[in-house]
């Protein structure tokens, strides 16, 4: 029977014949040091790349650990420094008033300072706390700018009186912008869930508030991305921050 490779008995011929005797008698380990060799700096070559990389992971994570700390530090500093403006500007309402005199023009400045945010608040209300989408993908599931400023549109229009996210207090110069991936409020970066707290009469506001655009928006949204969002009515009084980036911009003499 003719065995398959007969056709190239030539070809095997001449892979076989391709070294001469002698030189394979002469040379009887070379094939298996050559393999030897080839081992040997395959495991150097896989040494070398394992070592590098546990060294460069090791790189990694100090460097990522002194960005973290820097950035723990900025915030800490962030603090101090809101503080110290918070102080200031009392210090200059109570000169302001003192130079005022006239229990009037007093009365006055308080109420135009509570209607700019630019005094603190207390006072009975509601909190509106909206997130991401659990397992979001993409930007399909993420709360964004356009979607707290709609919120935010509808609880003025449902009777608030003030208003206040993550602890940052709006106003009427309160920008609300996309940075990148995150959401900025007065040019400050938050993440979510973003907590708004909203000043006002807690037996209306909520009823109020689902009759407005921005509520229907937020039922859109729950419905379909899977965004979240609670409302609830506070059991205490909420303290409200004066808005810190609020400064004089005219002043005008009676």
């Amino acid at each position: 029977m003719r065995r398959p490779d007969a056709s190239m008995s030539l070809l095997t011929d001449v892979a076989e014949g391709a070294l001469e005797p002698e030189y394979r008698q002469a040379r009887p380990g070379a094939s298996r040091g050559r393999l030897a060799v080839a081992v040997g700096l395959a495991v150097t070559l896989i040494t070398i790349a394992v070592v590098q990389t546990v060294f460069g992971q090791g790189e990694a994570a100090e460097q990522r650990a002194e960005l973290i700390q820097r950035v723990e530090t900025a915030r800490e500093r962030e603090t101090e420094l809101t503080a110290e403006i918070a102080a200031l500007e009392a210090e200059i309402r109570d000169l302001g008033a003192q130079a005022l005199g006239s229990p009037q023009e007093l009365a006055r400045l308080e109420a135009l300072e509570l209607a700019i945010g630019a005094v603190p608040v207390s006072g009975p209300g509601i909190v509106v706390t909206v997130g991401d989408a659990p397992n979001s993908a993409g930007g399909q599931g993420l709360v964004l700018d356009s979607d707290l400023s709609r919120l935010v549109n509808g609880l003025w229009e449902a009777g608030a009186e003030s208003i206040a996210i993550n602890g940052r207090r709006l106003t009427t110069l309160t920008p609300i912008r996309a940075a990148g991936a995150a959401i900025t409020v007065d040019f400050v970066s938050l993440s979510p869930p973003y907590r708004v707290e909203v000043i006002g009469d807690p037996n209306t506001l909520q009823a109020r508030f689902n009759q407005t655009a921005g509520a229907s928006w937020w039922q859109f949204l729950t419905a379909n991305y899977g965004l979240t969002m609670t409302i609830e009515q506070s059991d205490d009084d909420l303290d409200l921050p004066a808005d810190p980036g609020m400064t004089v911009r005219y002043a005008t003499t009676g």
